[in-house]
């Protein structure tokens, strides 16, 4: 048996601070990198919407996980919750101090004391506005408050907090390996991470992150909807929707498009006019206006009939398109806002991440809306040896949602 002489070089630990879940990963360092271990907390839900009982949470929790999981040495980077961090896109004049510059309009913006938060700002591209020269920035904020309570938690639990990262930065960070070569930076890609809490949206070209959003609809939308409908908990709406799954279903034929023929001697005042069927007050308006007023037949300018809408979006028997066609709205903006910023550019390719990417039919239902072509992420499977290695976190499964925690471990950190 040969032994080596030095031990394997391992990531630091890698927390991803979800909405609903807490997931650790670390890995080992090389050609060939490994998982060494992984933990994955949930969340409480009656604590998830409160930020001093998750910290409270976490310093318990993350101790016994360390210790329960085999994990190794002190150094942690994190991605805090994205409710704790702004992502936004700024404009600010062309000059040599334009992140400083962006982090003080940022401020403005927010009416927070200067130095109050955290900034960090990356040039995108230049452009000219109203026939001034103006630089974009992607910058992504989060209170100091917040930032000295994450080192000081991690201090309480024997950590040390060597970097901060949002999330939506690390989904990106999780492909760089595939993204390296300078060809790629040729290749558009929009990440989107459907989580528990909300979306992220981010679009690269190669390595380069160059638009990210993050918007409020998620799963929780999904489960206030089954709880509101079935009139249950949101416990019990979540364990249903994720046992009944998404489906499509047609949607009804709108009572208003339905035509009746006009029958009686006054048909071409009653063509013209709404009435009600069977005299019932309570019954559909409806307007005979495609058949045709003497003859009662359809007329051949108006042969062709135009079918109903799209299919409806069911989670656990709830009709959920609303919802979904916001999300499909956001996506839609966020491809506009890109192409916009770089002369039309499209997007090449959409990558779905996130707990909620399991489903793959509302996968398919939001890249019919940009007309993309779509792949299921599965980052941490470049870590495993083959879809069955015992050390994944389902074992057999795809696991989309672990895609930030990946990309930490791989993040530069501060020290």
């Amino acid at each position: 048996m040969r032994f080596s002489v030095l031990p394997a070089q391992l990531s630091p630990i890698a927390i991803d601070v979800g909405a609903s879940t807490i997931k650790m990963l670390q890995i080992t360092t090389g050609e060939a990198p490994r998982i060494h271990a992984l933990a994955e907390i949930e969340v409480p839900e009656p604590i998830r919407g409160d930020h001093e009982k998750r910290f409270e949470f976490m310093r318990q929790e993350i101790p016994a996980a360390v210790r329960g999981h085999g994990f190794k040495g002190r150094r942690v980077v994190c991605a805090p919750t994205s409710t704790q961090v702004l992502v936004q896109s700024i404009q600010v004049d062309r000059v040599s101090d334009a992140p400083e510059l962006a982090a003080a309009q940022l401020e403005a913006q927010l009416e927070c004391q200067p130095g109050s938060l955290v900034v960090r700002a990356a040039e995108i591209t230049k452009g000219n506005r109203d026939g001034r020269a103006h630089t974009e920035m992607l910058c992504w904020a989060m209170a100091r408050e917040d930032s000295m309570r994450y080192v000081e938690m991690f201090n309480s639990v024997r950590c040390r907090l060597v970097g901060i990262h949002p999330q939506v930065r690390s989904v990106v960070s999780a492909f760089d390996h595939l993204n390296r070569r300078l060809a790629d930076a040729d290749i558009c890609t929009m990440y989107v991470d459907l989580g528990w809490g909300g979306m992220k949206v981010a679009v690269a070209h190669g390595t380069d992150m160059v638009f990210a959003k993050q918007v409020q609809i998620g799963g929780r939308q999904f489960d206030g909807l089954v709880s509101e409908s079935n009139a249950c908990d949101m416990v019990t709406a979540r364990i249903r929707r994720v046992e009944e799954g998404i489906s499509f279903d047609r949607a009804p034929f709108p009572a208003a498009r339905e035509r009746t023929a006009p029958t009686g001697g006054i048909a071409m005042i009653r063509s013209g006019t709404p009435r009600l069927h069977g005299g019932d007050p309570g019954g559909s308006v409806v307007t005979d206006v495609a058949m045709e007023r003497r003859k009662g037949v359809t007329p051949a300018e108006f042969a062709n009939h135009v079918p109903p809408g799209p299919d409806r979006v069911l989670a656990a028997g709830v009709d959920c398109s609303e919802i979904v066609e916001s999300m499909s709205d956001e996506l839609s903006m966020c491809a506009r806002y890109h192409g916009s910023l770089f002369g039309g550019r499209r997007i090449d390719r959409v990558v779905f991440l996130g707990g909620e990417a399991r489903s793959t039919l509302l996968c398919r239902r939001l890249a019919e809306s940009l007309n993309v072509p779509a792949q299921l992420g599965d980052p941490i499977a470049r870590f495993a040896d083959g879809p069955d290695d015992p050390r994944l976190p389902e074992p057999g499964r795809s696991a989309p949602g672990w895609a930030s925690a990946c990309g930490l471990c791989t993040s530069p950190v501060d020290f």
